[in-house]
Parts: C-alpha cells; structure tokens; sequence
C-alpha cells in the first residue's frame, strides 16, 4: 500500500520493551534501568515518537535520525555522551528539551510539565545515533519496513 509500518525487531511486543536493556530507536540510545520501559507510539522514514517511563517518570520522546540543530539556545554544559543540550522551552504547551550530537541526530523530550530534576538526568544518560549508522549491542530496537 505504500505506507511505511513500524515493526519491532524478533517479534517483541511493547510489553518486552522493559529493562534492563539497550534501546535503540530512531535516534536515541538508552540503556533501560531496571522498572523503565518504553512504548511506541509512532514512527516515519526519519524518526518517531515513543513513550520512556521510570522511577524519574515519563517522558514522551520524537527522534529523529536525519535531523538539522534544534531550535532555541544550548545550555553551556554538554550530556554525558558530549551531545549538546537546549535550555527547555515550551511548545504546544509541553515542555521540552532537545539534545543534538552536531551533526544529523537528535532528540526530543516532552512532558506536561516543567521537567524536573530527575528527568534531567535520564535525559543526561541518552546517546544519540544517526541514518546509515549501526549501534552496538542493542537488545531492543524500532524498525522499519515498507509495507
């Protein structure tokens, strides 16, 4: 039909998106904790949208992997994998915070409310990969097929 499907790899169900675990998807890495977990909610050719819960809460997450920089103003300290981070802004009232690794990945993370401290730092841990790259050791991942 043309449209392009979402498809979890090794027939996983969002049920077995738990971790601990690495998750690659879209663009963002993120080695679960124990008690996280992340559902899909959409997905198109560069990038989609899934849902990260935790003991810091959750987070609704667009990544993108053949992305241009995000919009706003960087915060002078990079994250922990030296991706560039943007001062919190809000957007058709969420609020979010965009990371970017210079070149064609980012992410976006929103929620309802100011994000607070904790969310911060899950946001701190995410790695970030790009279109035509291959993340290492990844237990759980997003991809797509033509359908």
């Amino acid at each position: 039909m043309g449209l392009l499907g979402l498809l979890w790899g090794a027939g996983a169900d969002a049920s077995e998106l738990a971790g601990p675990g690495r998750f690659c998807g879209y663009s963002p890495i993120i080695d679960l904790l124990p008690g996280e977990h992340v559902v899909t909610l959409d997905g198109g050719v560069h990038g989609g949208r899934f849902q990260w819960e935790g003991d810091f809460g959750k987070l609704e997450v667009f990544g993108i992997g053949w992305a241009s920089r995000p919009k706003g103003r960087s915060v002078p300290k990079a994250s922990s994998h030296g991706h560039v981070v943007f001062a919190e802004r809000r957007i058709q009232g969420r609020y979010v915070i965009a990371l970017w690794n210079r070149a064609h990945g980012a992410a976006y993370f929103s929620s309802p409310g100011p994000l607070t401290a904790a969310q911060r730092s899950a946001i701190g841990r995410v790695d970030l990969f790009e279109e035509g790259e291959e993340p290492a050791a990844c237990d759980l991942r997003t991809t797509f097929a033509w359908e």
